[in-house]
């Protein structure tokens, strides 16, 4: 996450191009592959097994590991090896950068300070960042907030979940992302029951388009009814297994179908609960909830 993050600061500071930090990216996916890959490599799972476990995280809201180890395809030791496997990815990238010569062990750690100050974050939101720890990053959205927010944070984790194991391993919160521009294609699913609740995931087209291709798999060319029924069911994926969460904690809720809104909706005069910006290849997608 925090590669990513610091990768676009590096890039709107004009300390690195385009055309190398893409290269730079392209040799940390070489260097630090997803478990189910690392797993297959060292001969712990098959290509059959890794796919179970993908198919049971679209039913379920758990880790990779921790479905491998439940059926048995994994132990406990070789799952903490391959997680002692993969390094922190920023670190990973400065390392990348230093070796082909377009920074200096000084520039790094210079850059490195510059995008720590620029985001605000505080010391323990940049451990939670540099661990890729989910709830840790999501509880630092809510820092300052007041109480209450546990139903919240669990949204906002568990989207940010499902959109790593879905759409982009890579993806990240980005403290520096503007507010929401007003008129962005949007789409809402809404919760009613023991709490009213709005979902609202947003974006310019291009992000959206992205999120659709990457969630079906399929060349969609233009953002029509194929991508915007892609990015519905994926918000529905993610709603559906939030419904279930909350069941296990005795709130009980329903969802509508998930839908399009128009840009003079009233719902988006409205000030949501919270709104967590995820920066993704395209672009930033903004999800929120509200009520």
């Amino acid at each position: 996450m925090l590669s990513r993050l610091f990768g676009q600061f590096l890039l709107q500071e004009q300390l690195v191009t385009a055309s190398q930090l893409a290269r730079a990216f392209v040799l940390m996916e070489e260097t630090r592959p997803l478990l189910g890959v690392l797993a297959m490599a060292g001969g712990q799972m098959t290509p059959e097994q890794v796919k179970e476990v993908h198919e049971a995280q679209k039913r379920s809201d758990r880790r990779f590991g921790q479905i491998a180890v439940e059926k048995g395809y994994l132990s406990v030791e070789a799952l903490e090896t391959l997680l002692s496997q993969q390094q922190s990815r920023h670190l990973l990238l400065g390392q990348i950068l230093i070796e082909k010569g377009i920074f200096s062990s000084e520039g790094f750690l210079k850059a490195l300070e510059a995008y720590r100050e620029a985001s605000g974050l505080s010391a323990a939101s940049y451990t939670a960042f540099d661990r890729e720890d989910i709830d840790g990053i999501v509880a630092s959205l809510f820092t300052g907030q007041g109480g209450g927010q546990e139903l919240l944070e669990n949204y906002v984790a568990l989207f940010v979940r499902n959109v790593i194991r879905f759409v982009d391993p890579g993806v990240a919160i980005d403290p520096l992302a503007d507010a929401a521009p007003s008129g962005l294609p949007a789409f809402r699913q809404v919760f009613s029951g023991d709490r009213d609740l709005t979902s609202l995931l947003s974006g310019e087209t291009a992000v959206l388009l992205d999120l659709a291709r990457r969630y079906s798999h399929l060349e969609l060319p233009t953002f029509d009814e194929t991508a915007e029924a892609a990015v519905g069911e994926f918000l529905n994926l993610v709603n559906g297994l939030f419904t279930v969460n909350c069941s296990d904690i005795g709130i009980e809720l329903d969802m509508s179908p998930p839908e399009p809104v128009g840009i003079k909706d009233p719902l988006r005069r409205r000030k949501p609960a919270v709104i967590a910006p995820l920066r993704l290849p395209e672009g930033i997608l903004r999800v929120s909830l509200i009520g």
